[in-house]
């Protein structure tokens, strides 16, 4: 091919695409504008002015002011399978989204053969080629699909930050409900004890003639009933334990030495260290990974739609090769250079039917993150609410325990002076045990509900220990 050839192949080749691009437009890509929440003022969270904000990444386990909790967190996220898992697909993602093909390519190939007649000499052959192709892009058919895998990476990085916070929660909660046990067992033993303390006195009183067989058998059978409850608290701290070691990426018993130490260190319930009054803004939402996927996969949809748009178009390409050839000593070169316009089927509809489809997955995306932002208000307010109401149930636990305390004291003055009977210090201690029981179960849902307020707002996703 001459260099006037080379110069009218390229001239028809701009004509075409001048001649596409004006007749169908440069772009089939649908123009995409970030969803916006039409009635995030709702939000009550968000009308609390002059509130102090619970920041998007902070350590908030840190507030229980717990060592062996900031260590178990640690371990967790660096050792946690699912994390780990959920780390590799953005691998995965990334490696996907690098195998999309380019514009241009460049293939060169090279082959060598040896033959001939049975009884004549032999020839050798050798061939070397190298072809080329150009796509041209003018409707962002290629454009549009990178776009829509890398919003795929982008969507596999959000589910490693969802899946540190289900690490987070369900390590913190099990934490939180192994302290509980312990804590439980612990109010078992004290109640053991002053009931067969209660018990020894009932008896010494009955050999004296001051008590009846009836007190000493209901002594008993409460002494009884503590003993049958304790097994099933030891086999809970046990469960719980286990469960955590999984979460830790450890077999059940198979933790090290350290930690095993700080979940047996008998430390008392977690209790975080912050106001009920929390002022959150609307805007903190988009902390949440769910929601960040949400809007990706809207964004993916709609550069779908760009795809299949451009699946309606011409193609036009631009393609040659060079071959140098070699046979019996002798050379040739050939080569050949031009464009190639591939057009679509004419009188099929599967085209259309693709972006009409492609279009109703946009819509089922948007409106899926709409429901997704709408769950998230939720979540958040109801675990403010949550929250607020678990910290004064904590308050009045403990007024409890303190009041009940005090009578069973007064109990046992009273019946050295006559005052009272071995029924009523009976049914102090049963009530001083109760309240234990109900003010262990308050700062357990207290430290739950701010596990489940700091997880609902997406706090901690993206923190890296240091």
């Amino acid at each position: 091919m001459h260099f006037r050839q080379w110069r009218r192949a390229l001239v028809n080749l701009c004509v075409m695409a001048l001649v596409l691009g004006v007749a169908m437009g440069c772009s089939s890509g649908e123009p995409y504008n970030r969803p916006v929440f039409p009635f995030l003022k709702s939000y009550a969270s968000a009308r609390h002015v002059g509130a102090p904000m619970l920041l998007g990444n902070a350590n908030w386990w840190g507030r229980f002011s717990d060592k062996s909790l900031d260590r178990l967190v640690s371990v967790g996220l660096a050792e946690n399978l699912t994390l780990a898992a959920a780390r590799e697909r953005i691998n995965e993602a990334s490696a996907d989204f690098a195998s999309i093909p380019g514009a241009a390519s460049l293939t060169p190939t090279a082959a060598m053969q040896s033959g001939g007649a049975m009884a004549g000499p032999a020839s050798t052959s050798s061939q070397a080629r190298v072809t080329f192709s150009w796509l041209l892009d003018p409707y962002g058919g290629r454009r549009e699909q990178l776009k829509s895998a890398g919003a795929q990476v982008e969507v596999a990085d959000a589910e490693v930050k969802a899946a540190q916070l289900l690490v987070l929660m369900r390590l913190s909660n099990a934490y939180v409900d192994l302290r509980y046990q312990q804590r439980i067992l612990v109010v078992r033993g004290q109640d053991l004890t002053a009931r067969r303390s209660t018990l020894a006195m009932t008896q010494r009183l009955l050999d004296a003639n001051y008590s009846t067989r009836l007190e000493v058998a209901r002594s008993q059978a409460v002494v009884a009933e503590i003993e049958a409850q304790i097994p099933a608290v030891k086999a809970a701290i046990i469960a719980k334990t286990n469960e955590i070691s999984v979460l830790l990426g450890y077999a059940p018993g198979a933790l090290p030495s350290d930690l095993a130490a700080s979940l047996s260190n008998g430390a008392g319930q977690p209790r975080p260290r912050l106001s009920a009054d929390i002022g959150i803004p609307a805007d903190l939402l988009r902390n949440r990974p769910d929601i960040w996927i949400a809007e990706r996969r809207y964004y993916a949809a709609i550069a779908d739609i760009g795809t299949a748009r451009a699946a309606l178009y011409p193609r036009l390409s631009l393609a040659g090769a060079i071959t140098l050839a070699s046979s019996s000593g002798r050379s040739n070169t050939d080569y050949y250079f031009g464009p190639t316009l591939e057009l679509p089927p004419l009188l099929s509809k599967s085209g259309h039917a693709v972006v009409d489809a492609s279009q109703s997955r946009a819509r089922q995306a948007y409106t899926e993150w709409k429901s997704t932002v709408l769950q998230a208000i939720l979540e958040v307010d109801s675990a403010l609410a949550e929250y607020s109401a678990a910290t004064r149930s904590v308050a009045a636990a403990e007024k409890t325990v303190r009041l009940y305390r005090e009578l069973v004291d007064l109990t046992k003055e009273l019946i050295a002076k006559d005052g009272a009977t071995l029924s009523d210090l009976i049914d102090a201690e049963a009530s001083i045990a109760d309240a234990n029981i109900a003010l262990a179960n308050a700062l357990r849902t207290q430290a739950s509900s701010f596990v489940t307020l700091n997880i609902s707002l997406g706090s901690g996703n993206s923190y890296q220990a240091p």
